[in-house]
């Protein structure tokens, strides 16, 4: 069982969705993953630590997705016990709740196979999950996370949760933005009358797109001059809303559904104001919140999920989540101090360069990999 080839002893296996999803996956739900298995496998492509890609199915929106999750399931461990053959150790990224029983799964076939297991935990909602989840469930994850021989969590949360329990093999592992993908510089944002303002993600009501549009409306009421870009498939309830909504003189809407990654990066570009006033369940450590971040936008979000860990008072503008004044406030407010908020922007940008470069993050990983692989 523990056989292993001679290019194996290098190859770590990654256990993640696929890499095909399009853009049905950036700002539809998906896209965050489904950009850290890209540029992971772009990172880990050649050197002394490669990494080759075992992909598992991923809940599509249908009616019929409870019934299908028996077969996604014995699918996804019959691909991923063929597949950790060809590699020295596996990295696995969790997303918890139903899919625990994959991952504990994969867990037991990583140990039959003496394959030294990284568990990496994704998203925000991990913690909450476990302790509310049934004694099967949280028996399953800590069976998981007991065997495992690294535990990657993407908040200090995570890390503070498990740290007690599990000790020194539990590493923080934010997102990160890929050197390809950092500006050189960026143009002086804030520098005409009308405000650009951006959000990326899935349009639905956890992500507070109902007070964004009131919160910019409200604003071009006081006499701001706004342009409003949405980027993300809509739910049913919000495309109604919009579709019927009276939007005010001196705002303008313009949405552009799900795009690519380069699409995106783009637009990012040409704005001013990155706003992203969630209260999803399950908020983590967004990507595209880096990656404004990275074009020296200003950010104006709420504390939810592992945001307040990225950001502090000197590089954003917070608000409480679920409250429209508060998202007309915060535009007022810059538009009145747009020299502080440039501030802000530049502060935030310099976060990213310090903490949440490819070469850090993933230069920590590197040396997790080769401790798995028996080559520290």
């Amino acid at each position: 069982m523990s056989g292993i080839s001679r290019d194996g002893k290098n190859t770590i296996i990654l256990s993640g969705p696929a890499t095909d999803l399009g853009a049905d996956g950036y700002g539809g739900g998906k896209g965050g993953y489904v950009r850290n298995v890209t540029a992971l496998l772009a990172h880990f492509s050649a050197g002394d630590v490669k990494l080759t890609l075992s992909p598992y199915s991923t809940r599509r929106f249908s009616r019929w997705w409870k019934l299908l999750l028996p077969f996604r399931l014995i699918a996804d461990l019959h691909s991923f016990a063929h597949n950790i053959r060809r590699g020295g150790a596996v990295h696995v990224m969790m997303t918890y709740g139903m899919a625990i029983h994959r991952e504990f799964g994969m867990s037991v076939i990583a140990a039959v196979f003496r394959r030294p297991l990284i568990l990496d935990i994704c998203g925000g909602g991990f913690v909450q999950w476990l302790e509310s989840a049934g004694w099967l469930q949280r028996a399953m994850a800590h069976w998981a996370l007991r065997h495992a021989r690294f535990i990657l969590g993407q908040g200090e949360a995570v890390v503070a949760c498990l740290g007690p329990r599990y000790g020194g093999k539990v590493r923080y592992f934010p997102n990160f933005i890929q050197s390809g993908y950092l500006p050189a510089s960026v143009p002086a944002r804030l520098a005409e009358r009308e405000l650009g303002v951006i959000f990326v993600g899935y349009c639905y009501a956890g992500k507070g797109v109902f007070e964004l549009i009131e919160g910019c409306a409200l604003a071009a009421r006081k006499g701001l001059t706004l342009r409003l870009t949405l980027v993300g498939a809509e739910s049913s309830e919000f495309t109604e809303f919009l579709d019927n909504y009276a939007v005010p003189g001196g705002l303008r809407i313009v949405r552009r559904g799900a795009l690519e990654f380069d699409q995106v990066q783009a637009l990012l570009t040409a704005q001013d104001i990155f706003c992203f006033p969630t209260r999803h369940v399950g908020e983590g450590h967004p990507n595209v919140i880096t990656e404004a971040m990275a074009h020296a936008l200003v950010i104006v979000t709420t504390r939810h999920g592992f945001i307040s860990e990225l950001l502090d008072d000197g590089a954003a503008y917070f608000i409480d989540s679920g409250s429209a004044e508060a998202v007309a406030e915060r535009l007022v407010h810059i538009d009145a101090r747009r020299d502080e908020a440039q501030r802000k922007g530049g502060k935030a940008r310099a976060i990213v360069q310090e903490r949440f470069t490819e070469a850090k993050v993933l230069g920590q990983l590197r040396e997790i990999y080769l401790s798995a692989l028996g080559r520290a």
